[in-house]
């Protein structure tokens, strides 16, 4: 059997074991049971595969500012996205970083404007 057979094969049989994904992961969410994490997973593995990863880029103009005021914009504007993702369940799959592991800390103003 070839690759290609092989290949198609394989496929086959995932799709015959959708229609039972999908109702485990209906069941998931109807268990009062399941963890608050798990259902978000599945939510998120839906939403994402029914429509679509959401855009993660992030778009800043300057509005004739200076650097100063745009690194400032976008040092408010990471507050705000850490705000808001703190809000979320936590998953307990990700440990809490230390910013003074190589990370730097939002929190802190610039120290200086860099020379241009």
């Amino acid at each position: 059997m070839g690759e290609e057979n092989r290949n198609k094969a394989l496929e086959d049989r995932i799709r015959k074991l959708a229609p039972d994904a999908i109702e485990t992961m209906g069941e998931l969410l109807r268990e009062p049971t399941t963890p608050a994490p798990t259902k978000a997973q599945v939510i998120g593995f839906v939403l994402e595969r029914t429509l679509g990863r959401p855009d993660a880029t992030i778009h800043l103009t300057t509005d004739n500012g200076t650097r100063q005021d745009s690194e400032n914009r976008l040092i408010a504007l990471a507050r705000e996205i850490r705000e808001e993702t703190a809000m979320l369940p936590e998953s307990g799959a990700e440990e809490e970083r230390d910013p003074e592991d190589g990370e730097e800390d939002m929190n802190d103003e610039p120290d200086e404007e860099p020379e241009e």
